[in-house]
């Protein structure tokens, strides 16, 4: 069997297709063949919504990081002897 792959889909995309299986009609002998392509399909939506909760949570440490008072220098002086 050769194996394709298809790239640049977004989420949404995925799932709407994962969301067309739900409703086509589907004969005896290719019930396993869906099956098989729904798990696969909610596995890319499951990896893709990991992906993009590090990716928001990368962001976010970004912006507390951005956002954290830094600490005021202590000036010292020098005085003549």
């Amino acid at each position: 069997m050769i194996l394709f792959s298809i790239e640049n889909l977004s989420i949404e995309e995925i799932a709407a297709m994962r969301q067309a299986l739900n409703v086509i009609d589907i004969k005896g002998s290719s019930a396993q063949f869906i099956a098989v392509l729904q798990n696969k399909l909610d596995n890319e939506i499951s990896s893709a919504q990991h992906i993009l909760k590090q990716e928001e949570a990368k962001k976010s440490h970004g912006i507390e990081e951005i956002e954290k008072p830094k600490p005021a220098k202590k000036i010292t002086r020098r005085t003549k002897s």
